[in-house]
């Protein structure tokens, strides 16, 4: 009972912490999991969803209501399994290298400042009562654990020993059906419009950029009524509104999520054509943003031309030359081309929805056949050279060490997950009260 009350007296410290000096006492937070004498606040793990999104280069405006809650799901076990790891490496004395925490805790940091612009984290900061100081200390606490994880894994994987016959029986074993974990690459070409089409949008956009820079009132609104091609937007002078993630195209929301406030977009290219986007408002669920558009349609024969591009390097891949060569020659997705088409580490029992048919039936080594998402047309090879395969053995086996090590550890502490739970911890309330008389053990973790 004293090591609980401790942990309520830690955890309201830390709400308080929260809490504007100008602000209504309300609930600010809750514990969504406890691991022996460690908690997890419902903050910290909305902060680990934010770092990994980041890391992924993805924003966590434009994920969905059921996406957010599976991913919190997903992100919280992870960070149970962490705590228990960091506890057993605590036990057994290892520590994290308090230099390396540090050049981590700047890389994020930086990252972010580059991403939203220090004046927009300060008013991030301000609207959650926590000073950069607070948010830093969380993040630290994150990069900590997470670096002690890592290092038990290390250790971990450097004392599996892999021989070439594990390699060749784990090949045989999925000849023609996909192990736990595969190694992806990609070979992806944009559909884009005619040349033709494309040369006379380019000439016209850069005829409107120029408008725009030689007006010294800066009058978007006015040089949108006059050259921009969207019916719907033209007439209010290019205004599209405010919208949420998801109501327009990807790479149009993209954009203007890159923008600041008062900012102008380099032309960006959509199904549409080419997009001058300017950003007015970033809220936190929404923009708001006027464009000028000039018109450079696809057609089913620009879609028909990739098609055709990608079942010609899937025949000679399958022939016999390099898919990583091939990717590096031909792929535009600038991300993974320079890695030779290296793409991801799928856990094909949780491949997303949209990529399910296009690897079903596909074994080690095989190109599955061409397809399209919003980001063009793409064919895929289920990696299969010896370092791939050698690598996804050791993973394999290292990740059931793991799972064993922590299934044992957590036996010998306490460990709850809470965050199905609808109760809410008032951390004001639990102040009051526990100089009053004793807290309930149900509100106590």
């Amino acid at each position: 009972m004293r090591g609980h009350r401790r942990l309520a007296r830690i955890s309201v410290a830390i709400c308080l912490l929260c809490t504007r000096v100008d602000a209504v006492p309300e609930l600010l937070d809750r514990i969504v999991a406890v691991v022996d004498d460690q908690i997890v606040l419902l903050s910290e793990l909305n902060l680990r969803l934010q770092m990994e999104l980041q890391a992924q280069g993805r924003n966590p405006m434009f994920l969905s209501e059921s996406e957010a809650a599976s991913e919190n799901a997903r992100i919280l076990n992870e960070m149970v399994d962490e705590l228990v790891v960091v506890k057993k490496a605590e036990k057994d004395s290892i520590q994290a290298d308090a230099s390396l925490v540090e050049e981590h805790l700047d890389v994020e940091f930086n990252n972010i400042k580059r991403r939203i612009g220090e004046t927009e984290l300060a008013n991030m900061l301000e609207r959650s009562g926590m000073t950069e100081r607070q948010l830093k200390h969380r993040y630290r606490k994150q990069i900590r654990h997470r670096l002690l994880f890592e290092q038990m894994v290390s250790e971990m994987a450097y004392r599996q020993f892999i021989t070439r016959r594990d390699v060749e029986a784990f090949r045989d074993s999925f000849a023609t059906r996909l192990p736990p974990k595969v190694s992806v690459s990609q070979i992806n070409l944009k559909v884009t419009p005619a040349d033709s089409v494309l040369e006379r949008a380019r000439a016209q956009i850069a005829v409107i950029e120029q408008a725009l820079d030689a007006d010294t009132d800066g009058d978007f609104t006015a040089i949108a009524r006059r050259f921009s091609e969207d019916p719907g937007t033209a007439p209010e002078g290019g205004d599209v509104g405010c919208f949420s993630p998801g109501s327009l195209m990807p790479e149009f929301e993209q954009a203007a999520f890159n923008l600041k406030p008062g900012e102008r977009s380099e032309a960006v290219l959509t199904a549409m054509g080419f997009h001058l986007i300017l950003l007015h408002e970033k809220r936190e669920s929404e923009m708001c943003a006027s464009h000028i558009l000039v018109r450079a349609r696809i057609t089913e024969a620009d879609r028909q031309r990739v098609e055709d591009g990608l079942q010609d390097l899937r025949r000679r891949s399958l022939s016999g030359e390099d898919f990583a060569q091939l990717a590096r020659d031909h792929s535009q997705d600038a991300g993974t081309a320079s890695q030779g088409g290296l793409w991801r580490i799928l856990d094909s029992e949780s491949i997303e929805p949209f990529l399910v048919p296009h690897v079903t039936g596909l074994g080690l080594g095989d190109v599955s056949q061409p397809f399209f998402i919003e980001d063009g047309g793409h064919i895929l090879k289920i990696n299969d050279d010896y370092a791939t395969l050698e690598s996804l053995v050791r993973e394999e086996r290292v990740a059931e060490r793991m799972e064993q090590l922590i299934e044992d550890y957590r036996g010998e502490i306490h460990v709850e997950e809470r965050l199905e739970e609808s109760w809410l911890w008032d951390p004001l309330e639990t102040a009051d009260s526990s100089t009053s008389q004793p807290a309930p053990d149900a509100a106590l973790p």
